[in-house]
């Protein structure tokens, strides 16, 4: 009877461990996207090691992650990314693309563009629609500035139909230097940087912090400083089409599900079995 219980005890415990290993420790996911083709391709079925650590998320691994965003549905997407920015690195955001620690990362940089406000509510209407943040510059009284990426000022030409020549013209060039938040970082806001900063900000305070204009605001009053209480990274893609930091900003480590590490299926047989580094 001893060793009828001893069994039955080894087989919940290996159940239980297999369980905790499939739901909190590693998962399989099947790849539906190009945006890392030089490490996986579409139809891959991957492992991904879930245990958060100094270096899960890490530097130049590709990770999956939960949009920020929703999508048209409602939900939050899963997304493959590779990690380019780590906590406390400083993106340099240029005309010629995104720096980080000196390194050229992106090449498809934002544009500016400045908008005359006469088509101000039908062009934000339609940017909502296509899931395009609003990347505010500055605003006059005749115009708006925004920055867009390639992929969004094509979407926008094919989607707004008063757009013209004249209208949506590029505007002057940037040079913008961001830290990306850490757990602890102190922020002084200012015009710039809010633009950067100000969906994360939202997101830690369940909206009680809002942009208003230039400034950080609580209760009608100006926040001056604002302490960061999570880490986030700069997560990029080789696909131009795809979406990344360039249109969701700094991704919470909350939303990363973490390293893909192992392929154990692939059309390619050199990925097949293949370790991930």
């Amino acid at each position: 009877m001893r060793s009828e219980w001893k069994y039955i005890v080894s087989a919940v415990v290996i159940i239980l461990i297999v369980i905790a290993i499939r739901f909190f420790c590693i998962s399989s996911y099947r790849i539906s996207t190009d945006a890392v083709g030089s490490v996986l391709q579409t139809g891959d079925r991957v492992l991904v090691n879930k245990l958060h650590s100094r270096t899960n998320p890490g530097r130049g691994r590709a990770v999956v992650f939960r949009s920020t965003r929703s999508d048209a549905s409602g939900s939050m997407p899963l997304l493959l990314n590779l990690c380019v920015g780590m906590p406390g690195d400083t993106v340099r955001i240029t005309p010629e693309g995104y720096f980080i620690n000196g390194q050229l990362l992106q090449s498809d940089a934002e544009k500016t563009f400045r908008i005359l406000k006469n088509v101000k509510q039908a062009l934000l209407e339609t940017m909502q629609q296509l899931d395009i943040p609003l990347r505010s510059v500055s605003e006059d009284s005749l115009s708006l500035v925004i920055r867009l990426t390639t992929r969004e000022e094509t979407m926008l030409r094919q989607n707004f139909y008063i757009v013209s020549p004249t209208e949506f013209a590029p505007e002057y060039s940037f040079d913008y230097r961001i830290v990306i938040p850490y757990d602890g970082y102190e922020y002084t806001p200012d015009a710039v940087s809010l633009l950067f900063y100000a969906d994360a900000i939202a997101r830690e305070t369940n909206g009680l912090l809002q942009v208003d204009g230039e400034q950080l605001m609580s209760n009608g009053k100006a926040v001056e400083r604002y302490r960061f209480a999570s880490d986030y990274y700069w997560l990029v893609s080789g696909n131009a089409d795809a979406i990344d930091s360039r249109h969701l900003g700094f991704i919470p480590r909350s939303a990363i599900d973490g390293n893909v590490w192992f392929c154990w299926f692939s059309k390619d047989k050199n990925r097949i079995f293949k370790v991930l580094d």
